[in-house]
Order: C-alpha cells, then sequence, then structure tokens
C-alpha cells in the first residue's frame, strides 16, 4: 500500500476536531441527558474524559466518555436501620418535609 499522507498529522487532525467538538458541548445539557438516561442526580461537577470519532448509521460521530460526581442518599431512621425507599421518591421527601416539621414544632414548643 502507497502511503499518501503523513499518518501523524491525520491523527493530529482527529484529535484537535475531538477537543473542538469537547470545547463546543453544552454541559448543562448533557447532565440533564445523563440524569434522564440513567436516573441519577449528577454534581455539577461534570468533565468530558475522553472522546472519539465513530460511525453511528453510517454517519459521523463523537463519542464522548464524561466522568461525573454523584450524589446519592439512603434513608436511616433513628436507630440507624436503612429504610428502603418507597415506590416515589416524592412521597419520600414529603414523608421527611412531615416528620422534620413536626420535630421543628417540639423544639420550638419545648423552648417556649
Amino acid at each position: 500500500m502507497t502511503k499518501v499522507a503523513n499518518s501523524q498529522a491525520i491523527e493530529n487532525a482527529k484529535s484537535e476536531l475531538v477537543e473542538k467538538v469537547k470545547a463546543a458541548l453544552n454541559l448543562s445539557e448533557i447532565k440533564k441527558i445523563l440524569e434522564d438516561q440513567h436516573n441519577l442526580e449528577i454534581s455539577d461537577d461534570l468533565e468530558v474524559n475522553s472522546g472519539e470519532m465513530v460511525i453511528h448509521n453510517n454517519q459521523l460521530g463523537y463519542k464522548m466518555e464524561f466522568e461525573v460526581l454523584l450524589s446519592l442518599s439512603v434513608l436511616l431512621d433513628g436507630d440507624g436501620n436503612y429504610i428502603p425507599p418507597e415506590d416515589t421518591p416524592e412521597e419520600n421527601i414529603d414523608q421527611l418535609g412531615t416528620q422534620v416539621g413536626n420535630i421543628i414544632q417540639d423544639v420550638v414548643a419545648d423552648e417556649s
């Protein structure tokens, strides 16, 4: 096979293009997509780890790999026992809000 171009120049050009795509990303939109796709809450520290050119449906595309910090929680009762999540997170939030409100009222009443 006859070489007609400098392979290092081609690799450099591909790397530069991927870097330009990385710089053009709207990370707040990417964060929303990742949170929806994986049903997780992701911190604002979203970083592009790497990227590469790929072929998808016979078109040039870019596969970007992200590094994220996740915010995860576990619910415990007053004795330190794990409380499994309810069917919907909203129910847990409402229930905890009510419990915290009751505790605050009790503390305020005790101080009076």
